[in-house]
C-alpha cells in the first residue's frame, strides 16, 4: 500500500511539473487558459511525454495501475489549477528579474551536476530559496 502511495505522489509530481516550474502561471498570465486551448493545455502542461512514460512504469496489477493513474491525474490537475489561479496573484509581490536570474543559476548548477561535477545536491534548491527571498525583499 505504501508503495502505491509513493508511486501516486511521484506520478502526480511529474504530471503537475508545470505547476511547480511556473509554466502554468506564465501560461495563465499570457491568457492561454481558454476553452479553445484545452487540448494543448492537457498535452503540454499536464500529460507530457515523460509523465506518460512514467505512468507506464507503475508497478502492480491493472486495477492498481489505473487507480494510481487516476489519483495522480486528479492531483496533478489540482496542482495546475492552483498554480494558474494563485500564481499570477503571487507574482505581483516579487521581483521577476531576480527570480529569472536565480532560476537560470539553478539550471546551470543542475546541468553541472548532470555532467558529473561534484557538489551538494541541495545547491540548486538553496539558490532558488535565496532568489525567492531576494525577490521578495527587492520588489
Amino acid at each position: 500500500m505504501k508503495t502505491k502511495i509513493n508511486q501516486t505522489w511521484k506520478l502526480a509530481s511529474i504530471l503537475g511539473m508545470s505547476g511547480f516550474s511556473g509554466s502554468a502561471t506564465l501560461a495563465s498570465l499570457a491568457g492561454l487558459f481558454t476553452m479553445a486551448n484545452i487540448p494543448v493545455i492537457a498535452v503540454a502542461l499536464i500529460a507530457g511525454p515523460g509523465a506518460i512514460i512514467t505512468a507506464t512504469m507503475v508497478q502492480g496489477t491493472i486495477k492498481e495501475r489505473i487507480t494510481v493513474a487516476i489519483l495522480a491525474g486528479i492531483m496533478a490537475t489540482g496542482i495546475i489549477v492552483l498554480a494558474a489561479s494563485l500564481g499570477p496573484r503571487l507574482f505581483e509581490f516579487v521581483n521577476k528579474d531576480i527570480l529569472k536570474i536565480a532560476g537560470g543559476i539553478s539550471v546551470i548548477f543542475i546541468a553541472l551536476m548532470i555532467f558529473g561535477i561534484k557538489m551538494p545536491q541541495t545547491t540548486p534548491i538553496f539558490i532558488m530559496i535565496l532568489g525567492a527571498i531576494a525577490a521578495l525583499i527587492w520588489r
